[in-house]
């Protein structure tokens, strides 16, 4: 039979992937349009593109409920008990209750917002890392879309040195293959964003895509 500790931490990794699989972009976009967001702009059911299709304001909302999903997800693991490693493997079921929702037949966001929730409560220097080889790239290769698919490749890398135990090997690796995988040129909405406005004030200010 199964110990009750492993009873909690199975537990938790199931509430960890309902965490994850709550669609808030797909839910705010339907009350305030009435619409289905997969059908609206690029279809991705994200951040960017519900600030991109719905509202600014929208957009923000769902930035700050992802966010909320991965720290719950770490802190229900941690609630359970679970090492750190368990910890980890939370955040990267919510990830993937969050890219394929129950709700949504399997449908959902890339996770990405997520994902830095989580970090923040797991080890902050580590997306802070992220984010500054994500700038060079993107100043280097002058095009977000390949400079994301670069980074998400080093991935393992910088969580290892960060992190400095063998499992973060894995995490950095699972998390990248999520994010690779769902990764479209055509659905890039952060390019869309650089093609459209100059500025990041531009993008705030400006109506909502038609």
């Amino acid at each position: 039979m199964l110990k009750g500790d492993t009873i909690l931490i199975m537990a938790a990794l199931l509430g960890c992937y309902l965490i994850g699989s709550i669609p808030q972009a797909w839910l705010i976009a339907r009350l305030v349009t009435g619409k289905d967001l997969r059908q609206l702009g690029s279809g991705n059911l994200g951040v960017t593109n519900t600030a991109l299709s719905v509202a600014r304001w929208a957009g923000l909302l769902v930035f700050l409920g992802e966010g909320l999903k991965g720290i719950g997800a770490v802190l229900l693991m941690r609630a359970a008990g679970a090492n750190e490693f368990l910890v980890a493997l939370g955040l990267l079921v919510a990830i993937a209750g969050t890219r394929w929702s129950i709700w949504l037949g399997g449908a959902g966001g890339r996770g990405n917002t997520v994902g830095s929730g989580g970090l923040v409560a797991i080890s902050w220097p580590i997306l802070v890392l992220i984010g500054l080889l994500w700038v060079i790239l993107r100043l280097a290769l002058r095009d977000s879309f390949r400079a994301t698919r670069f980074g998400l490749l080093l991935w393992p890398l910088i969580f290892t040195l960060i992190g400095r135990q063998w499992w973060y090997a894995f995490f950095g690796a699972a998390m990248a293959l999520i994010y690779l995988e769902a990764q479209r040129p055509d659905t890039d909405d952060h390019s869309i964003v650089k093609e459209r406005w100059p500025s990041l004030w531009a993008f705030l200010t400006s109506p909502k895509r038609k």
